[in-house]
Protein backbone atom coordinates (compact mmCIF):
# COMPACT_ATOMS: atom_id res chain seq x y z
CA UNK A 1 0.00 0.00 0.00
CA UNK A 2 1.22 3.56 -0.19
CA UNK A 3 2.19 5.93 2.46
CA UNK A 4 0.09 8.30 1.00
CA UNK A 5 -2.39 9.92 3.76
CA UNK A 6 -6.00 9.03 2.89
CA UNK A 7 -6.97 12.73 3.52
CA UNK A 8 -5.16 14.08 0.53
CA UNK A 9 -6.61 16.18 -1.92
CA UNK A 10 -7.60 14.25 -5.29
CA UNK A 11 -5.40 17.06 -7.06
CA UNK A 12 -2.34 16.08 -4.95
CA UNK A 13 -2.73 12.44 -5.29
CA UNK A 14 -1.87 10.40 -8.30
CA UNK A 15 -4.56 8.87 -10.11
CA UNK A 16 -5.66 5.28 -9.18
CA UNK A 17 -6.49 4.23 -12.31
CA UNK A 18 -2.98 4.65 -13.74
CA UNK A 19 -2.25 2.99 -16.72
CA UNK A 20 -0.19 0.28 -14.84
CA UNK A 21 -2.91 -1.23 -12.94
CA UNK A 22 -4.94 -1.03 -16.20
CA UNK A 23 -2.23 -2.65 -18.57
CA UNK A 24 -1.22 -5.28 -15.75
CA UNK A 25 -5.12 -6.49 -15.65
CA UNK A 26 -5.22 -6.69 -19.27
CA UNK A 27 -2.24 -8.82 -19.02
CA UNK A 28 -3.06 -11.17 -16.51
CA UNK A 29 -6.67 -11.63 -18.77
CA UNK A 30 -5.02 -12.56 -22.03
CA UNK A 31 -2.66 -14.97 -20.83
CA UNK A 32 -5.56 -16.76 -18.80
CA UNK A 33 -7.47 -17.39 -21.51
CA UNK A 34 -7.15 -20.61 -23.85
CA UNK A 35 -3.82 -20.76 -25.18
CA UNK A 36 -3.09 -20.27 -28.92
CA UNK A 37 0.25 -19.89 -30.94
CA UNK A 38 0.27 -16.05 -30.56
CA UNK A 39 0.11 -16.24 -26.77
CA UNK A 40 2.90 -18.75 -26.37
CA UNK A 41 5.27 -16.25 -28.33
CA UNK A 42 3.99 -13.85 -26.77
CA UNK A 43 5.19 -15.38 -22.99
CA UNK A 44 8.00 -17.65 -24.23
CA UNK A 45 9.80 -14.29 -25.74
CA UNK A 46 12.34 -12.10 -23.67
CA UNK A 47 10.41 -9.35 -22.96
CA UNK A 48 7.32 -10.81 -21.31
CA UNK A 49 9.68 -10.60 -17.64
CA UNK A 50 11.02 -7.38 -18.68
CA UNK A 51 7.46 -5.76 -18.90
CA UNK A 52 5.25 -7.34 -16.09
CA UNK A 53 8.50 -5.92 -13.98
CA UNK A 54 7.58 -2.84 -15.30
CA UNK A 55 4.08 -2.82 -14.96
CA UNK A 56 4.49 -3.93 -11.32
CA UNK A 57 6.90 -0.65 -10.71
CA UNK A 58 4.27 1.50 -11.64
CA UNK A 59 1.90 0.26 -9.39
CA UNK A 60 0.89 2.24 -6.61
CA UNK A 61 1.48 -0.04 -4.20
CA UNK A 62 4.06 -3.28 -3.98
CA UNK A 63 3.46 -6.90 -4.49
CA UNK A 64 4.95 -10.27 -3.39
CA UNK A 65 7.31 -11.62 -6.63
CA UNK A 66 9.92 -12.72 -5.53
CA UNK A 67 8.15 -16.50 -5.46
CA UNK A 68 7.41 -15.77 -9.33
CA UNK A 69 9.03 -17.36 -12.42
CA UNK A 70 7.74 -17.06 -16.16
CA UNK A 71 9.38 -19.96 -18.15
CA UNK A 72 6.84 -20.74 -21.00
CA UNK A 73 5.84 -24.51 -21.62
CA UNK A 74 8.13 -26.32 -23.59
CA UNK A 75 5.67 -25.98 -26.49
CA UNK A 76 2.55 -24.78 -27.38
CA UNK A 77 1.34 -28.47 -27.20
CA UNK A 78 2.41 -28.18 -23.35
CA UNK A 79 0.76 -25.00 -22.72
CA UNK A 80 -2.56 -26.34 -24.06
CA UNK A 81 -2.68 -29.57 -22.76
CA UNK A 82 -1.66 -28.26 -19.13
CA UNK A 83 -4.19 -25.69 -19.30
CA UNK A 84 -6.84 -27.95 -20.25
CA UNK A 85 -5.85 -30.25 -17.59
CA UNK A 86 -5.63 -27.33 -14.88
CA UNK A 87 -8.82 -25.26 -15.88
CA UNK A 88 -10.95 -27.47 -18.15
CA UNK A 89 -10.91 -31.08 -17.58
CA UNK A 90 -13.48 -31.94 -15.38
CA UNK A 91 -15.21 -35.21 -13.74
CA UNK A 92 -18.79 -35.08 -12.46
CA UNK A 93 -17.54 -32.20 -9.67
CA UNK A 94 -16.08 -30.33 -12.87
CA UNK A 95 -12.94 -28.92 -13.65
CA UNK A 96 -9.72 -29.08 -10.56
CA UNK A 97 -9.20 -25.32 -11.47
CA UNK A 98 -12.36 -23.66 -13.11
CA UNK A 99 -11.67 -19.72 -14.51
CA UNK A 100 -15.56 -19.41 -13.75
CA UNK A 101 -16.47 -17.36 -10.97
CA UNK A 102 -19.79 -19.50 -10.78
CA UNK A 103 -17.99 -22.32 -9.59
CA UNK A 104 -17.15 -20.74 -6.26
CA UNK A 105 -20.73 -19.15 -5.63
CA UNK A 106 -23.85 -20.99 -4.50
CA UNK A 107 -26.19 -18.85 -7.42
CA UNK A 108 -24.15 -19.08 -10.39
CA UNK A 109 -27.23 -17.69 -11.96
CA UNK A 110 -27.42 -14.78 -9.79
CA UNK A 111 -23.61 -14.40 -10.21
CA UNK A 112 -23.87 -13.83 -14.12
CA UNK A 113 -26.84 -11.88 -13.84
CA UNK A 114 -25.24 -9.06 -10.74
CA UNK A 115 -21.33 -9.12 -13.26
CA UNK A 116 -23.74 -8.62 -16.46
CA UNK A 117 -25.80 -5.62 -14.38
CA UNK A 118 -22.02 -4.29 -14.03
CA UNK A 119 -21.15 -4.74 -17.95
CA UNK A 120 -24.24 -2.74 -18.86
CA UNK A 121 -23.90 0.26 -16.71
CA UNK A 122 -20.47 0.79 -17.64
CA UNK A 123 -21.08 -0.02 -21.39
CA UNK A 124 -18.57 -2.81 -21.20
CA UNK A 125 -19.14 -5.38 -24.03
CA UNK A 126 -18.60 -9.64 -24.37
CA UNK A 127 -17.21 -11.04 -26.94
CA UNK A 128 -19.34 -13.50 -28.58
CA UNK A 129 -19.31 -17.11 -27.20
CA UNK A 130 -17.70 -16.14 -23.68
CA UNK A 131 -19.37 -16.58 -19.99
CA UNK A 132 -19.35 -13.42 -18.04
CA UNK A 133 -18.08 -14.71 -15.19
CA UNK A 134 -15.24 -15.98 -16.72
CA UNK A 135 -11.97 -14.73 -15.17
CA UNK A 136 -10.49 -13.46 -18.24
CA UNK A 137 -13.52 -11.18 -18.62
CA UNK A 138 -13.29 -9.97 -15.28
CA UNK A 139 -9.89 -8.89 -15.05
CA UNK A 140 -10.55 -7.24 -18.39
CA UNK A 141 -13.51 -5.20 -16.82
CA UNK A 142 -11.13 -3.79 -14.04
CA UNK A 143 -8.98 -3.27 -16.62
CA UNK A 144 -11.70 -1.09 -18.36
CA UNK A 145 -12.47 0.80 -15.22
CA UNK A 146 -8.95 1.44 -14.42
CA UNK A 147 -8.56 3.28 -17.57
CA UNK A 148 -11.30 5.45 -17.22
CA UNK A 149 -11.78 9.40 -16.81
CA UNK A 150 -9.78 11.07 -14.20
CA UNK A 151 -12.80 13.47 -14.06
CA UNK A 152 -14.98 10.54 -12.68
CA UNK A 153 -12.49 9.29 -10.76
CA UNK A 154 -14.84 8.72 -7.16
CA UNK A 155 -17.36 6.70 -9.20
CA UNK A 156 -15.18 3.92 -10.75
CA UNK A 157 -13.34 4.27 -7.49
CA UNK A 158 -16.26 2.76 -6.12
CA UNK A 159 -16.93 0.58 -9.47
CA UNK A 160 -13.70 -1.11 -8.35
CA UNK A 161 -13.92 -1.42 -5.28
CA UNK A 162 -17.64 -3.42 -5.58
CA UNK A 163 -16.56 -5.32 -8.27
CA UNK A 164 -13.88 -6.72 -6.50
CA UNK A 165 -15.61 -8.13 -3.35
CA UNK A 166 -18.34 -9.16 -5.64
CA UNK A 167 -16.94 -10.81 -8.65
CA UNK A 168 -13.11 -11.06 -7.83
CA UNK A 169 -12.41 -12.34 -4.34
CA UNK A 170 -12.52 -16.09 -5.68
CA UNK A 171 -9.55 -15.74 -7.19
CA UNK A 172 -7.83 -16.46 -3.47
CA UNK A 173 -9.26 -20.03 -3.80
CA UNK A 174 -8.60 -20.59 -7.36
CA UNK A 175 -4.65 -19.62 -6.89
CA UNK A 176 -5.01 -21.71 -3.80
CA UNK A 177 -6.38 -25.07 -6.07
CA UNK A 178 -3.80 -24.28 -8.77
CA UNK A 179 -1.19 -24.50 -6.17
CA UNK A 180 -2.31 -27.93 -5.44
CA UNK A 181 -2.65 -28.87 -8.97
CA UNK A 182 1.16 -29.21 -9.61
CA UNK A 183 1.16 -26.70 -12.27
CA UNK A 184 4.02 -25.30 -15.49
CA UNK A 185 6.10 -21.68 -12.67
CA UNK A 186 3.93 -20.10 -15.66
CA UNK A 187 0.51 -20.66 -14.69
CA UNK A 188 1.26 -21.01 -11.15
CA UNK A 189 2.82 -17.55 -11.39
CA UNK A 190 0.61 -16.15 -13.28
CA UNK A 191 -2.59 -17.32 -10.81
CA UNK A 192 -0.48 -16.23 -7.75
CA UNK A 193 0.12 -12.71 -9.26
CA UNK A 194 -3.59 -12.25 -10.51
CA UNK A 195 -5.09 -13.08 -6.46
CA UNK A 196 -1.96 -10.85 -5.03
CA UNK A 197 -3.15 -7.77 -7.56
CA UNK A 198 -7.03 -8.56 -6.46
CA UNK A 199 -5.92 -8.48 -2.77
CA UNK A 200 -3.91 -5.62 -2.82
CA UNK A 201 -6.24 -3.90 -4.97
CA UNK A 202 -8.95 -3.45 -2.66
CA UNK A 203 -7.19 -1.83 0.52
CA UNK A 204 -5.74 0.62 -2.01
CA UNK A 205 -8.71 1.77 -3.64
CA UNK A 206 -10.82 1.72 -0.14
CA UNK A 207 -7.74 4.00 0.98
CA UNK A 208 -8.15 6.21 -1.85
CA UNK A 209 -11.66 6.61 -1.98
CA UNK A 210 -11.00 7.97 2.11
CA UNK A 211 -10.12 11.29 0.27
CA UNK A 212 -13.63 11.85 -0.89
CA UNK A 213 -16.40 12.50 1.42
CA UNK A 214 -19.40 11.22 -0.34
CA UNK A 215 -17.34 7.46 -0.83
Amino acid sequence: MTSTSPRTTAASRPPAEGPARAALYTRLSSALAFPDSTLRERVAAAEWPEEIAAELAGLPYRLRTHDLAWPAPDSYDEMQTEYIRIFQIGGRRGPPCPLHEGHYTRDRGYTLQHAIRFYNYFKFHLAEGVMPDHATVELEFMSHLAGGSVSDQPSLLRAQRDFLKSHLSWLSTLAERVARSDPPRFYGSLVRLTARLVAADQPFIQHTLGGYRDA
